[in-house]
């Protein structure tokens, strides 16, 4: 009897995330999706490859965020799991082709992540990622210099052309890491201004990233600062080059990816945003007076009480900007009066599972 795919879709809505990587990238998103994804009966979410995991784990809760569950540490590295097949190519292009491979075995959505590295295909990859076929393209989630970038801006905006994730040179063929702001190697040490790991050791942000333990609870409680500070570099970044996101450092849109399996949409307030889903259709524009609502259906529109908020991504306080339930009639427009700070969103919370963060145009 031939194999059946595990890819191949049955009544669940199926997304595969193809990882560059073994053990950090999908560490992270195997814990995101515990704690976000894993009592969703409608969604079937992995990684490829999927880590290796001990079944003996315990429930832990970690001092650096507000995560509590699998510490997800890999029982072994190198191979993928028995049922996956290898993935073969030329990098990056492989993982998108490889991504392309399963949306065709049943799988509906599909994403590769990896990292600029020194890797020939980038162009290659990302036009293939592009292709619309049969109404689906595979999503990239990509990072420059690498990952840890887009861990980094859980903690801190920064917009800073890091030339490595972690300093190090080759003896044999194997590097040999000088653990840069350690001050086992102060010869070699760029103390935070090269390599990116260096850096987060000098601001005690986090101290090893290349284990077999996940980063995911390093940041588990700045998930929306991620997203916010990501979508302000991509932001900065089209004013400082018009160069392809592959040849640019830094860059990063992993937020994107995160925020889809975490229910969040980031977007910039600074134009009309036009919402048409389940029978809604309705618009938001902020301007000097506040949120300005607008009703485009034929007929009317219920808006919940509490449904926009201001949401301060720091202190991670929310107010209310209505406080009654909000009706509209076809046609009709309302002022929400407020006035933000730098570090306020607008948080409009759709349906259950899903919530927009409209994001002020931020000075660069």
């Amino acid at each position: 009897m031939a194999r059946v795919s595990q890819h191949t879709r049955h009544s669940k809505y199926v997304i595969r995330i193809v990882c560059e990587g073994d053990k950090t990238e999908p560490l992270f998103f195997t814990s995101l999706c515990d704690l976000y994804c894993r009592d969703n009966e409608a969604l079937d979410v992995r990684t490829v490859p999927q880590p290796r995991i001990p079944l003996d784990e315990e429930e832990t809760t970690t001092s650096r965020g507000g995560y509590k569950g699998k510490k997800r540490k890999v029982k072994s590295t190198g191979d993928m799991p028995p049922e996956e097949e290898p993935i073969t190519g030329v990098p990056p292009l492989k993982w998108v082709q490889y991504g392309r491979k399963i949306l065709s075995e049943g799988v509906d959505e599909s994403w590769a992540v990896y990292d600029k590295d020194e890797h020939p295909k980038h162009a290659e990859a990302l036009e293939e990622a592009n292709k619309v076929i049969d109404g689906k393209k595979v999503n990239i989630a990509f990072s420059s210099r690498s990952f840890e970038y887009y861990l980094l801006l859980h903690f801190e905006y920064l917009y800073y052309p890091f030339e490595e994730t972690e300093c190090g040179e080759r003896i044999k063929g194997n590097k040999h890491r000088f653990e840069c702001s350690t001050g086992k190697n102060p010869e070699k040490d760029c103390n935070g201004k090269i390599c990116i790991n260096g850096y987060a050791r000098k601001q005690g942000y986090w101290k090893e990233t290349k284990s077999s333990v996940s980063t995911f609870p390093l940041v588990a409680d700045k998930l929306v600062k991620g997203l916010i500070n990501a979508n302000r570099l991509r932001a900065e970044s089209d004013v400082q080059t018009n160069e392809p996101i592959y040849n640019r450092n830094p860059y990063t849109n992993v937020d994107l990816l995160v925020g889809r399996l975490i229910g969040k949409e980031t977007i910039s307030y600074d134009s009309t945003y036009h919402y048409q889903d389940h029978g809604a259709d309705w618009s938001v524009k902020f301007n000097d007076e506040g949120l300005l609502i607008s009703n485009h259906k034929t007929g009317s529109e219920v808006f919940r009480k509490g449904m926009f908020v201001v949401y301060d991504w720091e202190s991670k306080t929310e107010e209310e900007l209505n406080t009654k339930v909000l009706l509209l009639s076809s046609g009709e427009s309302q002022i929400l009066p407020c006035k933000l700070r730098p570090n306020h969103a607008i948080s409009i919370k759709v349906r259950p599972d899903k919530e927009l963060l409209l994001l002020p145009k931020f000075s660069i």
